[in-house]
């Protein structure tokens, strides 16, 4: 059994019989109080995408390793890099159960393209982080919806290349729930035509595989 919890923005909570790791710990989810962060639960492992404060918040790590004594950090060079200056160590290994794309996030705004890297929990959910580039999907993909960096054009398109039996909006916390609601019904009705089901998930919602 599988069970899938949504933070806030781009962090959820995969829970498997192997336990419960969690994805892209940003600041949204400890400087906001959207949600009890007590209700996370134990976590064996932190997988972080890329260095963006969205997707690696220092404070939240150090606040998920006090709370779990046999946590491992993974992430790339650039998220070890970050974290080391806080004092928090960071494997930049592929652990058991998992596999990685090295890739580049998507040219931002201020003409930056930082290293990312895709995590997939093998057989159950793949996390792209902010790139197009990924070219592999588990059964459920974290899709990222309406981005500085990107469009929904191409994020759609992207699910469809990649084709998952299912697709959870992400990166969408700045829109209103209006907004949300809106470009949700729009991945819906794109996706169903491929086959692919959209599951959305407000802030601390969860379903089961």
């Amino acid at each position: 059994m599988t069970t899938i919890k949504r933070i806030t923005d781009s962090c959820l909570v995969v829970t498997t019989d192997d336990g419960a790791t969690l994805f892209d710990p940003g600041f949204h989810a400890i400087e906001t109080g959207a949600v009890d962060l007590n209700d996370i639960g134990d976590v064996q492992r932190v997988l972080i995408t890329h260095e963006h404060g969205d997707h690696v918040s220092p404070e939240f790590v150090r606040w998920i390793i006090d709370r779990n004594q046999d946590v491992t950090v993974y992430g790339n060079e650039s998220v070890a890099g970050l974290l080391e200056k806080d004092g928090i160590e960071v494997s930049t290994d592929i652990p058991h159960g998992t596999s990685g794309e090295d890739v580049l996030h998507e040219l931002t705004p201020m003409g930056t393209a930082p290293p990312n890297r895709s995590w997939t929990i093998e057989g159950v959910l793949t996390h792209p982080g902010d790139s197009y580039a990924p070219t592999r999907s588990a059964p459920v993909l974290a899709l990222a919806l309406l981005t500085p960096w990107g469009s929904a054009t191409r994020s759609l398109e992207f699910a469809r290349n990649l084709a998952p039996q299912q697709a959870i909006p992400v990166h969408d916390f700045y829109l209103s729930d209006l907004g949300r609601k809106w470009i949700y019904g729009v991945a819906k009705h794109v996706l169903a035509k491929s086959d692919i089901e959209v599951v959305t998930l407000d802030w601390g919602e969860s379903y089961t595989l």
